[in-house]
């Protein structure tokens, strides 16, 4: 078994579903996983990704791969969807491989076989399509007022560790709303998004990034 390094604290919440998740689906495989956990700051990495200081946001979140590296891991992954806006920067220094979050969910675009998606998740996710990083899909986009509605919710999310003081329901609507409106499948494009919904409750057809991309990095780290 390789060793798996995972960088969370982006927000917290969202680490704690990914490494709650990791760990359940090797104990249901009788596998015992080789998990390093290294705790970025949700602040500093938001902040330079709102200055656009992608070189910047590049080596921080390198410092923590390096850091894994350290302590043995063969592979990482990033438990976020909005700091990786600079994955461009950071798959030229990258100090371990990383089990791609856009990867997988264009992966399961293509095997639901869907062409039209909608996008929920920060204002710079759903403002860029994932950083255009989606293949080969149509977009049904949120109005102003619903991206807002979701882009604060988000955050609340994000900054609470919870969902308890977010209009879940009014998320929902949304989502329900781009269903309607033509959406094959909305994409909760933000690990946050994933303590709220999952892909059996949401009421509307979603594709959960955070599940998909738990499952690649479980099969990823099982292959060894």
């Amino acid at each position: 078994m390789r060793k798996l390094g995972l960088v969370c604290g982006l927000g917290v919440g969202a680490g704690i579903h990914y490494y709650r998740h990791i760990a359940d689906a090797f104990a249901a495989r009788g596998a015992e996983p080789g998990l390093v956990v290294s705790h970025a700051d949700i602040g500093r990495a938001y902040t330079l990704v709102q200055q656009g200081e992608m070189e910047e946001l590049a080596d921080y979140l390198d410092a923590h791969l390096k850091t894994l590296a350290g302590a043995g891991c063969a592979f990482a992954a990033i438990a976020a969807v909005t700091p990786l806006i600079c994955a461009p920067e950071l798959d030229r220094i990258s100090a371990l491989p990383r089990i791609d979050v856009f990867d997988s969910v264009n992966a399961e675009v293509k095997r639901r076989g869907v062409k039209r998606v909608a996008v929920l998740g920060t204002q710079f996710v759903m403002e860029t399509d994932m950083f255009g990083r989606l293949d080969g899909v149509e977009i049904v986009r949120p109005t102003p007022t619903q991206a807002a509605l979701v882009r604060d919710n988000y955050l609340i999310i994000a900054r609470m560790g919870g969902i308890e003081h977010a209009d879940i329901e009014g998320v929902r609507a949304v989502g329900k709303s781009l269903a309607d409106a033509g959406a094959e499948a909305v994409i909760l494009a933000g690990t946050e998004l994933s303590l709220a919904f999952t892909e059996a409750n949401a009421g509307f057809p979603a594709l959960d990034s955070g599940r998909v991309h738990i499952d690649a990095i479980v099969a990823h780290a099982l292959e060894g």
